[in-house]
C-alpha cells in the first residue's frame, strides 16, 4: 500500500474509531459492506472511493478535505451526534425523514407563495 494510501486509512480508522461503534454498526451507518471496514482498519484494502464518499455522505460534519488529503481540520464533534441515536439503523431512518420533511416543508412553502400571488 502506498504512503498516501496508507494515511488515509489512517484517517479513515480515526473517523472508525472515534464514531464508537463496532465495524458492523460503522458499515451499518455508512451502507457498506462490514468486509470492506474490516479491510481498510486491518490496511489489506486502501480506502476506495466508495468508503470515502460513504463517510462525507452519512457524517455531514466530517471535512471532506481532511477525510481525502489530509488537510484542513478534523473535528470528532460528530461522534456525540452519532451515540444519541440508539443505533446506525436509526440514524439511516432519522436522516431520511428529515429530508422528506425538508422537501415537503419547501414544497408546501411554493403553494403558499403560489396562492399569495393568486390572491394579489
Amino acid at each position: 500500500m502506498k504512503i498516501e494510501d496508507k494515511k488515509r486509512a489512517d484517517r479513515v480508522i480515526k473517523v472508525f474509531k472515534d464514531s464508537g461503534f463496532n465495524q458492523r454498526q460503522f458499515s451499518e451507518l455508512l451502507g457498506v459492506s462490514q468486509q470492506l471496514i474490516s479491510a481498510v482498519v486491518n490496511y489489506s484494502k486502501k480506502p476506495n472511493e466508495t468508503i470515502l464518499l460513504a463517510i462525507i455522505d452519512n457524517i455531514p460534519e466530517i471535512d471532506p478535505m481532511w477525510l481525502l488529503t489530509g488537510k484542513g481540520k478534523y473535528k470528532n464533534n460528530y461522534a456525540p451526534l452519532m451515540n444519541e441515536v440508539r443505533s446506525p439503523i436509526e440514524f439511516q431512518i432519522k436522516r431520511i425523514v428529515k429530508k422528506q420533511f425538508e422537501e415537503l416543508s419547501k414544497d408546501i412553502v411554493q403553494r403558499i407563495s403560489n396562492i399569495e400571488e393568486s390572491v394579489k
